[in-house]
């Protein structure tokens, strides 16, 4: 017999049992993507998203980047020495159970929408003459773009103080060049781009910027070289506006980049596309890549030379695993290729200008 002050089971533990039912529910709706993308990506999100953006968007540190701080100091917290063990263990369930049903709804649904292929009719796979005629246009358009910023197609592009003053206002505007080009009618009101506190970091972990998933402030890591930079701004803007997918914010940050009425930034865009093309042929076709790649000005290949020289100083034994473990969790969050999803944007910079 239960003592008549004892409250019923049910009650006892209430909390838990409505973490596990949202949950549930969240698994449920995440095998729908047509369901997602109508009342969750172009509705709910667009609405939701503007709140944080607003609230934190103004403020001239990155508020993300403090609240990560506060997580032990949460858990040191909700974990009392006078607590049962059962006790404290509930309470981590409940704490791990917020912030994944925060996050869910605050911007991770966005990777179970309508994939971005399925809306520009794209195709997964692509043949090899496709990727060698892509590449090729793509060296054209990186030269010719080269040498109005060099003069030369020996020298590479020089990045002053200004221009990296600049660079943030513009590739923020280069997002709007998207709907123009019936690449994506997303629109982001606000929009909010941070210098992580974090840089140092970041470029220890291999990593140039990230969303925070709870401010959803775009985080940029300041030692990412200036030739990437505006790319990587477009890409982390993409993950804002609700693509979490790494290859479609890779996909819309370069398309962003190369449209944008700013040369340098559509020289990054130009670039940073024609990099991940090069490499794919090289891996798949040495011979036509030896070919293509002594057409590509000596000035690009210095740039990206720079750019390589200085990531290169912050490569150590630690990385991969930071890799690794980030590709758990994309893997968790309906990305199977894992880390390698950045890599994927290859087949939508292929078919997409294979198609025009």
């Amino acid at each position: 017999m239960f003592k008549s002050n004892t409250l019923p089971f049910f009650k006892k533990n209430l909390i838990s049992f409505l973490c596990l039912f949202v949950i549930i529910f969240l698994q449920i709706i995440k095998k729908d993507p047509i369901l997602i993308e109508n009342y969750y990506s172009t509705s709910f999100y667009k609405i939701s998203s503007q709140i944080p953006l607003y609230l934190f968007g103004k403020l001239p540190f990155s508020f993300g980047d403090i609240l990560y701080l506060t997580i032990p100091i949460i858990l040191w917290f909700i974990i009392k020495n006078n607590n049962t063990r059962r006790q404290n263990l509930k309470n981590i369930f409940h704490f791990i159970a917020t912030l994944y049903i925060v996050f869910q709804f605050q911007w991770g649904l966005n990777y179970h929408r309508t994939n971005l292929k399925t809306k520009l009719s794209i195709e997964d796979e692509y043949e090899l003459s496709s990727l060698i005629k892509v590449t090729d246009l793509f060296i054209t358009n990186t030269n010719n773009i080269h040498e109005k910023l060099s003069n030369s197609d020996t020298l590479p592009v020089l990045f002053d103080y200004k221009i990296n003053k600049q660079i943030y206002l513009e590739s923020i505007e280069a997002i709007k060049t998207l709907e123009k080009e019936n690449i994506t009618n997303d629109k982001a009101p606000i929009i909010s781009v941070k210098k992580s506190l974090y840089s140092t970091p970041l470029s220890y972990m291999g990593f140039s910027g990230y969303i925070n998933l709870f401010t959803l402030e775009a985080q940029i890591n300041t030692n990412t070289p200036k030739i990437y930079l505006p790319t990587t701004i477009c890409h982390e803007i993409a993950h804002q506006i609700g693509y979490s997918a790494e290859n479609e914010a890779n996909f819309i940050g370069i398309m962003a980049a190369i449209h944008s009425k700013n040369q340098f930034v559509s020289y990054s865009g130009n670039i940073s596309a024609l990099k991940y093309l090069l490499n794919e042929l090289y891996k798949t076709d040495k011979l036509k890549f030896d070919e293509l790649f002594i057409k590509v000005n000596r000035g690009v290949i210095k740039n990206i030379n720079q750019a390589n020289k200085q990531l290169e100083q912050y490569k150590n034994p630690l990385e991969p695993y930071f890799k690794d473990f980030y590709g758990l969790f994309l893997k968790a969050n309906n990305q199977k290729q894992g880390i390698k999803s950045y890599n994927m944007v290859i087949s939508l910079i292929i078919n997409y200008y294979s198609s025009q």
